[in-house]
C-alpha cells in the first residue's frame, strides 16, 4: 500500500496557471513527434495536475489528467492516468481548443476550491503574447515575455 506521501503531494500551481500574465500555452505543433514506444502517440504530454485531493477518492480515483495527440487519428486525447493499477482512461477527445476547455473544467472541479486558482489554458497563436515557450515557431529574437 502506498504511503501518503506518496500518493497525496500537494503542489501549487498558482505561478503557473493565473490569470493575468498568460496562464498556460500549449502549442498544438509539440505533438507532432511519434512516441518511439507507442508511435500512435505523441511523444509529448501536457499534465494539467498530478493528483486530487484526497476529498475527492470516494468519488474517482488519484490521478494525474494530462494531453496526448493520437497520432492515427489526428485528434487530442485528454486522459487520467491512475497511480494505484498504472491504468489510463481517456475522458475526453477533441482538437487542442476543446481538450484545454474540458482541462480546465477539470482543473476547477478538483483542484479550484483547493487552490484556489483560476486556470487559463490555451492555444498557441505562435506569436506573442500568446506564444508557447516550446513552440518551434518562436524565433531567436523573441523573448519569454515576448
Amino acid at each position: 500500500m502506498l504511503s501518503a506521501e506518496q500518493t497525496y503531494y500537494p503542489y501549487r500551481f498558482s505561478y503557473m496557471f493565473g490569470r493575468g500574465e498568460n496562464g498556460l500555452i500549449v502549442c498544438e505543433y509539440e505533438f507532432d513527434r511519434p512516441d518511439p514506444k507507442n508511435p500512435q502517440y505523441s511523444l509529448v504530454e501536457v499534465d494539467f495536475y498530478g493528483w486530487i485531493p484526497r476529498e475527492y477518492w470516494s468519488e474517482v480515483r488519484n490521478h494525474r489528467l494530462s494531453l496526448r495527440k493520437n497520432l492515427k487519428t489526428g485528434r487530442f486525447e485528454l486522459y487520467r492516468h491512475y497511480y494505484i493499477d498504472g491504468s489510463e482512461q481517456v475522458i475526453f477527445t477533441g482538437s487542442l481548443e476543446e481538450c484545454l476547455k474540458r482541462a480546465e473544467e477539470e482543473w476547477k472541479r478538483f483542484h479550484y476550491g483547493w487552490a484556489g486558482v483560476e486556470p487559463e489554458f490555451k492555444p498557441c497563436r505562435h506569436k506573442p503574447p500568446d506564444i508557447s515557450s516550446l513552440c518551434p515557431k518562436r524565433s531567436a529574437v523573441i523573448g519569454v515575455r515576448g
